[in-house]
This record gives C-alpha cells, structure tokens and sequence, in this order.
C-alpha cells in the first residue's frame, strides 16, 4: 500500500505541553501503521536544539546532526539514525531519527546573519546575484528530497516562533498542536495557530490539521472548561480525543533507555489516545 509523503510540523509556542512527546509517539505509531500495513517508512526531524528526541527513543545522535546538514556542512547520510532497538526488544524497523543539539540554536543565528549579510549585498551591488538559499526555502532545499523518501515526516518543533518558523511551515503540509489544558497553553496555542495563519496568508500552503488536548483530568472543571473553549475556536473536527494526565508518559522516556507509550505502557489510557491520533493522521491526510 502506497502513501502520498506527508510532513506535519507539532507545533506550539508554549513549553511543558507535551510537544515531543506528542512528535515521539506520533512517529512511532505511525511507523507501526506503516509497517502493518507495507506504506514505506517515518522520519521524525528533531528541530528543537533541546534535542529530546534521541533520548525519548533511546538512540545515541551520530556526530553530525541537523545543525550540520542546515549548513552544508554535513550530509543527511551521515546524520540519520536508525531508531530500531531490536536488540533491546524495541523493534522499530522502519523509523529513522535526524537528530539535534544545542548547536542547532547557534546555527540558527548564523543563518539569519548571513542572510542579513547577502541583503545587504544584494543592495550595495544590485547586479551581483546571490547564491545563497533564502531562509524561507532553506529546509525545503536541504530536506525536501529526503521527505520525499518517507510515508511521514514529524517535525518536532522548539517552543518558540523563531527566524526560521516559516521555512517549517514552508516544508510541512500540516500542523499538530498539543495544547496543555489550561489558560495560559491554550493561549499560547492561539498564538502559534494565528502565526501558522499569518503564514497562510503570505502564501505559504499549511494548513491546521489537529489541535491536540494534553494534560487532561476527567474531573476538572478547568480541563473540561478549557477543552469546550478549543473546540468553539477551532471546531469539533480540529479537535483530538484528549490524552489523559498520566504518570506512564513521563515514566516511558526514562525507562529501559527510552520507550514509546507503545513499547512502555500500551494498554494505558495515554497510549489508547495516542494511538486513536495516529490513526486519525494516517487515514485523514
């Protein structure tokens, strides 16, 4: 069975709602999908110089990572992991990893100061042509081909709307915000949706795919208050079965070296919920 590739950037302006953790078990269950179904392999993209990903899946990065390839100065080859840990009774076969560190804020930087540097170029001698790639087409010059190879692309995204937010959006099809349910995130989440919009608006073709309810407690009257206040704003059909509060979706990245929901806990409420996300992205493309 063969699957259009798609990118979905997660995405959300606002720490601690469960971005990787959401991006992580995303990947993973749409490589299961993929792998029951014979639809090729997933990619998940660590674009946060935090670089959690490698360690939520317990994978070692290789030398050169995402920070390289932006650069030129490293190849995709050379920085793609292999997530499978069949060794360990973690079987991932078709799921790969381009990892990130904390160099990746720094190359953030000079990126936009040699872009600055070539405008300025480009005024003072206006007949010389540039040979760079503008930032707004970057990752889709760098990584367009590669996510071409793959059924999905995960982008996990920093928690912030940075200089090369809309080179993302650029690359990405899609987004998939995880909103923690309470005041403050959901705020955050407008923002970050009103930036995707504002995208939108300059002619960069993403749309909202799912916002996503994180943190969620049945009981309280904020959660439930909070979760009717996303679905007046974005609709009933943007909106993803919550993913309930749980001590299993910590507990699964710290133990045996880094586990999914779906390899840690599989029959608790959390990875229930994820796996309902994962079917919803895969046949609702």
């Amino acid at each position: 069975m063969s699957v259009r590739p798609t990118v979905f950037a997660v995405v959300n302006q606002k720490g601690g709602v469960g971005k990787t953790t959401t991006a992580v078990n995303l990947a993973h269950g749409l490589a299961r999908l993929c792998a029951a179904h014979d639809a090729g392999h997933v990619l998940l993209i660590d674009f946060d110089a935090q670089g959690n990903c490698a360690t939520s899946l317990g994978v070692p990065p290789n030398d050169v990572n995402l920070a390289d390839v932006l650069t030129g100065r490293g190849a995709i080859k050379d920085s793609l992991v292999h997530a499978d840990r069949s060794a360990d009774g973690l079987p991932r076969p078709n799921l790969w990893l381009l990892p990130s560190d904390r160099r990746l804020a720094e190359v953030k930087t000079e990126l936009v100061m040699q872009e600055a540097l070539t405008n300025a170029m480009a005024i003072m001698r206006p007949n010389e042509g540039s040979r760079s790639v503008p930032l707004l087409n970057l990752l889709e010059s760098r990584l367009g081909t590669l996510t071409q190879r793959f059924a999905f692309t995960i982008i996990d995204c920093p928690p912030a709307h940075d200089a090369l937010s809309n080179a993302v959006y650029q690359l990405a099809d899609a987004a998939v915000v995880p909103v923690k349910l309470d005041f403050l995130s959901a705020v955050g989440a407008g923002q970050h949706i009103e930036n995707v919009r504002r995208a939108q608006m300059s002619g960069i073709n993403i749309a909202i795919h799912t916002v996503v309810p994180t943190f969620f407690v049945k009981r309280q009257v904020q959660d439930n208050q909070v979760l009717e206040s996303l679905i007046d704003a974005y609709g009933v059909k943007v909106i993803a079965e919550p993913i309930p509060k749980n001590q299993v979706v910590p507990e699964s990245s710290a133990s045996g070296g880094g586990m999914t929901l779906f390899e840690y806990a599989p029959d608790s409420p959390a990875a229930e919920s994820y796996q309902k996300l994962v079917e919803r992205i895969y046949y609702d493309r």
